[in-house]
């Protein structure tokens, strides 16, 4: 960094650039907030943001209850670099854990894209959906649910339950008009909101801060969404 800064607001995406940017903090002393996603094992100031485990966890028992004990559960990760994103590999292995502590007999199948396209991930999508039939349910990992719902729409499956993240204007549509069933959203303008005032109040006010701030992890459905505010 060209000048040293105060403090630092930081979402830690991808791991080694954030780490990078961690391990800067703290030999130079500079107090950093994290949020949306938490590095557990490095000395934040302050994390600010769900608990993304228990995010994955809650959308996999969201799927249970809509869909039986013969139908496959598709895990999408739709990212330019899904092995270095530690919230959607998080998330996914709360997903997992969930089918693993009840004992679900539902077969999981993944699908990974790191193109992004939407004519890419149809491709995939159809490909794999031919392949495995019985597919019941997709748990997108990231905001893209809106590709696999424009191509669910574009395919006529209904019969498909699809859950993914973030009360984006694209998502917000296709929850609308019923190609998306559920949103798990986790206040992103809020968790902004936070991590600007506690390191304000740190560093004007020397204010003690706490360690944690979990933020709700809202189920948003085509019944409620007009209600929400990010």
């Amino acid at each position: 960094l060209r000048a040293r800064p105060q403090g630092i607001l930081l979402t830690p995406t991808f791991r080694e650039p954030s780490l990078q940017l961690i391990d800067y903090c703290s030999k130079s002393g500079i107090p950093y907030v994290l949020i949306n996603t938490d590095i557990p094992g490095y000395d934040a100031m302050c994390y600010i943001g769900p608990e993304i485990f228990r995010s994955g966890y809650l959308a996999a028992q969201l799927i249970h209850y809509c869909i039986g004990s013969d139908r496959k559960v598709l895990i999408a990760k739709i990212a330019r670099e899904i092995d270095s994103n530690y919230a959607i590999l998080r998330k996914e292995e709360g997903f997992r854990a969930y089918f693993e502590d009840h004992r679900l007999p539902n077969g999981l199948v993944t699908l990974d894209s790191n193109q992004t396209e939407y004519a890419v991930v149809s491709r995939k999508l159809a490909k794999l959906i031919k392949q495995q039939p019985d597919i019941g349910a997709i748990f997108v990992t990231n905001s893209r649910v809106s590709l696999v719902a424009r191509y669910l729409e574009a395919a006529g499956r209904k019969d498909i339950i699809l859950l993914g993240y973030d009360f984006t204007p694209d998502n917000v549509q296709y929850l609308k008009t019923g190609n998306i069933d559920f949103l798990i959203c986790e206040k992103p303008q809020e968790q902004g909101y936070r991590g600007i005032m506690t390191l304000f109040q740190y560093l004007v006010y020397s204010n003690a801060i706490e360690k944690s701030y979990l933020m709700p992890i809202d189920i948003i459905t085509r019944e409620n969404y007009i209600f929400y505010r990010n």
